[in-house]
């Protein structure tokens, strides 16, 4: 059991093609979204609904949180998690703070594929499979093709390798917590 997830989204073109392969494979995913690209994706944030994803929080503008005031970071979330409830019905439960800076509990990730950073599907492909172990968070970005290119591979792959792609809630949940 592992869970994908995806940072910086939602872009259509590039988390469509990940959605249709999540679909076509039984697996599921968390996209931790940045809330200005919310309200322009409503039609992707319900499809990720609707197939039993998980819609989280990655803060309004992409912002450190550690270099925030607690207004800032109340404004950060809040209206991020109000944007996603507005259109899906689904107030996120879970967020990834920007860069993996820290200043309280966040999800994190065990392989970080640094597909971002390099932007080559087959290096991101790679290091997956690689590295992958059960009950591991996968990092990746669904704003680049190259990300979609990977994760369009990757999922029928681990699929075929016995991985049951799962949410990062339900990770937890069957391992006890987070």
């Amino acid at each position: 059991m592992i869970a994908l997830t995806f940072d910086d989204g939602p872009k259509v073109s590039v988390t469509d093609r990940i959605l249709d392969s999540l679909q076509a494979n039984g697996g599921r995913a968390t996209f931790f979204m940045v809330g200005s690209n919310v309200n322009a994706n409503a039609g992707i944030i319900k499809r990720m609904v609707a197939q039993g994803c998980e819609v989280a929080n990655h803060t309004h503008d992409h912002k450190y949180i550690s270099k925030l005031s607690a207004d800032g970071i109340i404004s950060q979330i809040g209206s991020t998690n109000q944007k996603i409830e507005a259109i899906c019905g689904v107030s996120p439960v879970l967020m990834r703070h920007p860069g993996g800076n820290r200043g309280m509990s966040a999800i994190m990730w065990s392989i970080d594929t640094r597909d971002w950073q390099h932007r080559n599907a087959q290096r991101t492909i790679d290091t997956v499979l690689s590295q992958v172990r059960d009950g591991d968070i996968i990092l990746m970005h669904d704003i680049y093709s190259t990300s979609a290119d990977a994760a369009v591979v990757l999922i029928p792959e681990l699929t075929a390798r016995g991985y049951q792609l799962v949410t990062v809630s339900e990770l937890a949940a069957y391992r006890g917590g987070a």
